[in-house]
């Protein structure tokens, strides 16, 4: 290669590399506020264990950690697979979520559903998990629909694999067979 060609490619390469100095500065106090995330992740798997035990496995397709407020946002879908004994014992997924993250309990809204490995499905728009208890809650209307019936109503709680549940306001029970 000729001297003047070394010469240009060095010019080029040099203009490029110091005009981007000031374009990539670290975040300031200016830009960072309450109410923007501390943290943010895109496709992200959260791993809930205590003990070396998992508890639930989160995947979602956008989180947003807002360090602050003590939360943490889930939109893009998401899905939580709760486990007992290193199986999985139910699936929850929904479209947006809630963790706070002190106690590790997540709300899950619009569109949920539940399904447990015996094969019941539970919908409804809300739905509470409290990590403390290993129990989901919903105050909304829920349909839970088993191999042997649906049934229909307002307010609810279970365990988290769907096998012990409570509906207070029953608006309808159906036979499935």
């Amino acid at each position: 290669m000729s001297r003047i060609k070394i010469i240009i490619i060095v010019s080029v390469i040099s203009a490029a590399f110091f005009s981007c100095g000031d374009k990539f500065k670290p975040a300031t106090e200016e830009t960072e506020s309450e109410n923007s995330p501390s943290q943010e992740s895109w496709n992200s798997t959260v791993v809930f264990s205590d003990s070396g035990n998992v508890k639930a496995v989160l995947t979602a397709g956008h989180i947003s950690v807002f360090t602050a407020k003590g939360y943490t946002l889930i939109d893009s879908g998401a899905k939580v697979e709760f486990y007992r004994e290193g199986k999985i014992v139910s699936v929850l997924t929904g479209m947006n979520g809630k963790i706070d993250d002190a106690t590790k309990n997540i709300e899950i809204t619009d569109s949920v559903t539940v399904v447990n490995s015996e094969g019941s499905r539970l919908i409804t728009e809300k739905l509470l998990w409290k990590n403390d208890e290993q129990k989901v809650y919903s105050d909304l209307f829920v349909r839970i629909t088993t191999p042997e019936e649906i049934i229909e109503g307002t307010g609810f709680e279970s365990d988290q694999n769907l096998s012990n549940y409570k509906i207070y306001k029953v608006s309808g029970v159906f036979n499935n067979k």
